[in-house]
């Protein structure tokens, strides 16, 4: 039986669950809509690398409901927003297909780093709400 005490501090552990939960899902929605606006012409509406533009590209757009099977589930944030952001690829690798969406993101939002940021850690959130691979990170 928990005490007046324990009560209280089970109940403000409830109500932050809670209140992280509902940001996680404002994070997934938020990322959806910007994943429809600047994603979904290459890689489809559902994440799977069939959308229209998928057709008339050199090397076909990447099925990213299927990054868990490369990168483990949960995604890396960090490597799957460092490819998103497309900012720090090195050069010699050659050209990258994507667009750098880390410029187009900071141009947008004149210069703010913490908008880019946040723009692209909404989209790893969306990206990682529609994985079906089921490999498991080894952490």
């Amino acid at each position: 039986m928990l005490s007046g005490k324990g009560l209280v501090l089970a109940l403000v552990a409830i109500l932050l669950a809670g209140t992280f939960s509902l940001a996680a899902a404002d994070d997934v929605a938020d990322g959806k809509a910007i994943y429809v606006q600047y994603c979904a012409s290459c890689h489809g509406a559902k994440g799977d690398g069939n959308g229209p533009m998928a057709r008339v590209l050199t090397t076909p757009p990447t099925n990213l409901r299927l990054l868990a099977q490369k990168y483990g589930n949960p995604l890396p944030e960090d490597q799957i927003a460092k490819f998103i952001d497309g900012r720090s690829d090195v050069k010699a690798h050659g050209p990258r297909d994507m667009p750098v969406w880390g410029h187009r993101f900071n141009a947008q939002s004149n210069g703010n780093e913490a908008d880019t940021h946040e723009r692209i850690a909404k989209l790893v959130a969306y990206l990682q709400s529609i994985q079906t691979g089921i490999r498991t990170a080894s952490r």
